[in-house]
């Protein structure tokens, strides 16, 4: 397993300036687990002082025990905090010595009555006053909402910055993995997904289908069963929410669909639905540029995503020890499924060009457009310019004349979309010809220029 740390350049910026700011800082840093927090963190401390404390599962002995044996060392052997007053009154001495203080799984806090409480108030009347730099990290998103984020929660109206970290783009996994090529790449972002604790347990040594086999699939697999520990996290009764991830990932996508899917009373549908969208593993989607907007339910995460549409209808046979027989038979499902991936990765990538300026246009709309029955993959629009840029993504090997037979059709239904100025673009695995269609004045592009 080989530990990497890639990308988080804004996040450590951000918490770089905060700490030469000279203000006192009450930062919140959370996303979902095994996202890559503390790693983070301990990046951010290398070449500072600080201390960092780990909030364990437990009541208040259980955790002023763990708080008491990170500075023991300072004190003497069996040192324990009497209290968590006690715990804050030593931070507040450190304050003094501009350390940092990182607090991780702070949200446990809450399972201990009053320390939340405790804290808001050690920060309104001394740790503020001082040159404090206190982080709490957390990854029950859920429950930090209720203590840190949310209008009436304690710790609401005192944090001065907040980061949520999220999982890497498909764009970085370039930095992470050297030896595979672009296409094994796909392979592994749409299985893996990019959190940084699922791509350290990959063996770059062999081809992806492998790695998916062995950490997923196989009963016993690091992630075989990732998916279901986390929702068991989060919350209380995980079955509705993962047949509702299993709806989704199956294609069933507006709410009608979902309910019909999962048999979810629609009055209590709606709750689990805020509730995934909370945990970030969904997110609503709307077609761009018409008037009637259909409310679509997609998948955040690709390797949930995968999970609950290889993995979890399977689970009969993988149980069985048969991931190998399983693997040949969803073969071309898993093919079919790395075009929904391709589309996401080529947004990504449009979007990251148009950021950088290699795409002029100053766009203020991104995304998929339907209507009719007729679809376009991808519209970058600007409201200013009245311009739009369509593009047609295509996870095949096109020759020229494929190409143009595809960009002939996107023009050709292009006058449904209401765009004063188009221009037309094709994004494919391999592109032959890529120079004579930009010469013709297309945008064309493949896995190779994202290399």
């Amino acid at each position: 397993m080989i530990v990497r740390f890639v990308n988080r350049k804004n996040e450590l910026s951000a918490l770089e300036k905060l700490f030469e700011d000279g203000r006192a800082q009450l930062v919140i840093v959370y996303g979902r687990r095994r996202v890559g927090k503390t790693r983070l963190l301990q990046e951010f401390m290398k070449g500072k002082k600080g201390l960092y404390f780990y909030i364990p599962r437990g009541g208040e002995e259980t955790i002023l025990g763990e708080l008491s044996r990170a500075v023991e060392l300072e004190f003497f052997k069996g040192f324990k905090f009497q209290n968590f007053s006690a715990f804050l009154e030593y931070l507040s001495k450190k304050f003094d010595e501009k350390y940092v203080v990182v607090i991780d799984e702070f949200q446990r806090l809450s399972e201990c009555e009053g320390a939340i409480s405790l804290m808001q108030k050690f920060w309104d009347e001394d740790f503020s006053r001082r040159n404090a730099m206190m982080i709490l990290s957390g990854s029950s998103i859920g429950v930090i909402r209720r203590v840190a984020l949310e209008g009436d929660a304690p710790l609401y109206g005192r944090r001065t910055y907040t980061i949520e970290v999220k999982p890497l783009e498909f764009l970085d996994l370039r930095e992470w993995f050297k030896n595979y090529s672009c296409e094994d790449l796909v392979k592994i972002y749409a299985a893996f997904g990019g959190t940084p604790a699922y791509l350290e347990k990959i063996d770059e040594r062999i081809p992806p289908e492998r790695n998916i086999i062995s950490l997923i699939l196989k009963k016993g697999g690091a992630l075989y069963d990732e998916p279901e520990y986390l929702l068991l996290e989060e919350l209380r009764v995980p079955s509705h929410y993962m047949d509702i991830l299993t709806a989704i990932s199956f294609g069933k996508r507006t709410f009608s669909e979902i309910s019909d899917f999962t048999k979810i009373r629609r009055e209590n549908l709606t709750t689990y639905l805020s509730s995934l969208e909370t945990l970030k593993l969904i997110s609503r989607e709307h077609p761009v540029l018409i008037e009637k907007k259909r409310t679509y339910y997609v998948m955040t995460d690709p390797f949930f995503e995968f999970w609950f549409r290889f993995v979890r209808p399977n689970k009969a046979v993988l149980e069985l020890g048969l991931e190998e027989g399983l693997w040949k038979n969803i073969e071309e499902d898993f093919n079919s499924y790395l075009g929904l991936v391709f589309e996401r990765i080529s947004r990504e990538y449009i979007v990251s060009k148009i950021r950088s300026g290699e795409i002029e246009i100053d766009a203020d709309v991104i995304g998929r457009w339907e209507y009719g029955g007729e679809e376009i993959d991808l519209i970058a629009y600007s409201s200013r310019e009245k311009k739009g840029i369509l593009f047609e993504v295509k996870w095949k090997e096109l020759q020229y004349s494929d190409a143009k037979n595809i960009l002939s059709k996107l023009i050709g239904k292009s006058h449904l979309v209401k765009i004063e100025k188009k221009e037309y673009g094709l994004i494919a695995k391999k592109l032959s010809g890529q120079e004579m269609l930009k010469k013709e004045g297309f945008f064309a592009m493949d896995l190779d220029d994202m290399a």
